[in-house]
């Protein structure tokens, strides 16, 4: 491991047991190979446009005892593009997320603008954003009618604003700082609660090392905070040929997960992972286990700005 891959992962690991950060939003294992939905300013690094989706099941197999929605599921659709003019890459990312009686979806639009330096690019990016929830109330109130639970289903929109800071090393390292929910949107249904989304602070972080020939190994780590709790997810996965990869992840206070994939097609085109999780913690209010699916498709043609590329039977230019 090179000097600077050593002093950022000792600062990374500094900030995992000193500092309070939290989670509020839901996850995904895969997140290190699209943090774009984290950061906005990731979508300013990649040189190739490609379409993303992740598919999550949490807790499989979970009956609550009142409503009938059950088991927390979540779907994340990405699409990121590279583009040669001001700014240095768009994205969109939509998201569903599906926890007891309320159903959240988000869309987001990404905008990064890149500096070049001769020690790395460091990109800064905006994320505005539309939140959406509705809320079912197929569920048993104690109080009816309570001043606090609708009579039927209820659904609000709200503006959202996210941004973040993103340093991919010349080397072999890379580091990010996002804030999400900066207009702090809020959802009381007509009611008289009063639900607010709060910020999130968000620390991502990795590195790679070669292990041996034609097998490399990529830790990485986030770290998210809304100042109150915290969580963090650290993960190595093992990638070999550049085309399958396997590794382990742990998340603060939740699970353990194990982590499969495998490119297909000419230029590893086309890349599909699995997880599964088992829960470490709490097993007793939860089911013991979560799978998700994850799949992103290259775009090598579709750049926005710039010469594009002509091709012939012969030659590219």
């Amino acid at each position: 491991m090179k000097k600077g891959s050593r002093i950022f992962f000792a600062f990374l690991l500094i900030c995992l047991t000193h500092f309070g950060f939290g989670q509020n939003d839901f996850f995904f294992n895969h997140y290190m190979f699209n943090p774009s939905y984290y950061n906005p300013a990731w979508v300013g690094t990649e040189d190739q446009a490609f379409a993303a989706a992740h598919h999550r099941s949490q807790w499989a197999g979970y009956d609550a005892s009142f409503d009938p929605e059950g088991a927390p599921t979540t779907q994340l659709l990405s699409l990121v593009v590279p583009v040669k003019s001001t700014f240095s890459g768009v994205g969109i990312s939509i998201a569903n997320d599906q926890v007891g009686p309320i159903n959240s979806i988000q869309a987001r639009i990404s905008i990064s603008a890149k500096k070049s330096f001769s020690f790395g690019d460091l990109s800064i990016g905006l994320m505005p954003a539309i939140n959406s929830q509705a809320l079912n109330p197929n569920y048993r109130a104690v109080d009816n009618p309570d001043p606090y639970i609708p009579d039927g289903k209820e659904s609000q929109l709200k503006p959202n604003l996210h941004m973040g800071v993103y340093f991919q090393s010349r080397k072999d390292y890379f580091v990010g700082v996002s804030v999400e929910n900066l207009l702090q949107p809020s959802f009381d249904f007509g009611t008289q609660a009063r639900n607010e989304i709060p910020m999130n602070y968000i620390l991502m972080g990795g590195t790679s090392l070669g292990i041996m020939r034609e097998l490399v190994l990529n830790p990485t780590v986030m770290v998210r905070s809304d100042l109150n709790t915290y969580t963090y997810d650290v993960s190595a996965i093992a990638v070999y040929q550049e085309r399958m990869w396997g590794g382990l992840a742990f998340r603060r206070a939740e699970s353990l997960s194990l982590l499969l994939g495998y490119s297909f097609l000419e230029d590893n085109k086309l890349k599909a992972g699995y997880s599964f999780d088992y829960v470490v913690k709490d097993k007793n209010a939860k089911q013991p286990t979560s799978h998700e699916v994850y799949i992103r498709y290259d775009l090598p043609d579709l750049v926005f700005g710039g010469r594009k590329a002509v091709k012939t039977p012969r030659f590219t230019f």
